[in-house]
């Protein structure tokens, strides 16, 4: 089996989602350190310009964003399975709230006390991620935040009195979806303080937190982007004959996130279904890459 290399760095929530996957499935796989901002010159060859972390890289195949590199990690791993049985949707479902909602409550509370400790170039970088808004005033929205944590950590417990797995007896996605945003919290004290108001919940955050990241090697990012360029993308066209918006393989393509981290990914559409898109670019570096991505959460436009 070719390598499962990952391009994260150590701090960073999504990445710590995909490697509680990694630890319950037991994958061995390999970490490509990646910088925290831009610019990222040993990631965008293999992503087109796509800047967030993590990335999942098999050969000259990328997959970006965690919603995509989820659904590959189960067809490699099918077992065992993020989802209880007849608990797909729900798991699922977990899985988009804690991204788009609990982690976005986690943030404001979280660098309201950060904020003065960080540098400007963070602050730049991660302004220019969100369309229209200034990262320096994050802490401004602190107080909502809080109101909104509270009540989501709440909701958890009470999910949790009962059962020592959000979906019952065993680990799903659900569980690494909620967990990465509350191992975010564990960088400011008193942000975490939210959590350890709730008993069920930090007793399963620790039994989560125990899991580890599965079998990892660090991996330098240029002998990620060598392999890369002695690979040959192996998605193979395929044609999805339900596309509500017509997209057939060939059309010309750019995909791009719809929340932040604006940057527009352009290439020759591969194969399609109902929750990916994958698109072939040609790297003047690297040759053929194949990028795949989720399509719920992101914008796909003909050119």
């Amino acid at each position: 089996m070719p390598e499962i290399i990952l391009h994260q760095y150590a701090s960073s929530p999504f990445s710590e989602k995909i490697r509680k996957i990694f630890a319950y499935k037991k994958v061995t796989w390999r970490s490509v350190e990646q910088p925290i901002i831009m610019p990222k010159p040993k990631l965008t060859p293999l992503t087109g310009g796509y800047r967030r972390i993590p990335v999942l890289q098999i050969g000259a195949d990328v997959w970006c964003d965690t919603g995509i590199i989820v659904r590959k990690l189960d067809e490699m791993f099918p077992e065992p399975s993020l989802y209880p049985a007849g608990l797909e949707a729900a798991a699922r479902t977990f899985n988009m709230w804690a991204d788009r909602r609990l982690f976005w409550s986690t943030t404001p509370v979280i660098f309201e006390k950060l904020g003065a400790t960080i540098g400007k170039e963070f602050i730049e970088d991660r302004t220019k991620m969100m369309k229209g808004a200034n990262f320096a005033e994050i802490g401004m929205l602190a107080p909502d935040a809080r109101n909104q944590l509270r009540a989501f950590l709440d909701m958890l417990d009470r999910q949790l009195a009962s059962q020592p797995y959000l979906l019952g007896n065993s680990f799903s996605l659900a569980d690494a979806a909620c967990f990465h945003p509350i191992w975010f919290l564990r960088a400011e004290p008193t942000a975490f303080g939210f959590v350890k108001k709730c008993p069920n919940l930090i007793r399963w955050f620790e039994r989560i937190d125990a899991m580890g990241c599965g079998t990892a090697t660090p991996m330098d990012p240029d002998e990620a982007l060598r392999i890369a360029r002695e690979s040959a993308p192996v998605t193979l066209e395929a044609p999805d004959p339900g596309d509500p918006n017509g997209l057939k393989p060939g059309d010309q393509v750019t995909v791009t996130p719809d929340d932040y981290g604006f940057d527009p990914v352009a290439g020759s559409l591969v194969a399609s279904d109902a929750y990916e898109i994958a698109i072939e670019r040609y790297d003047q570096t690297l040759g053929r890459i194949v990028n795949h991505f989720p399509k719920i959460g992101f914008r796909i436009a003909r050119i």
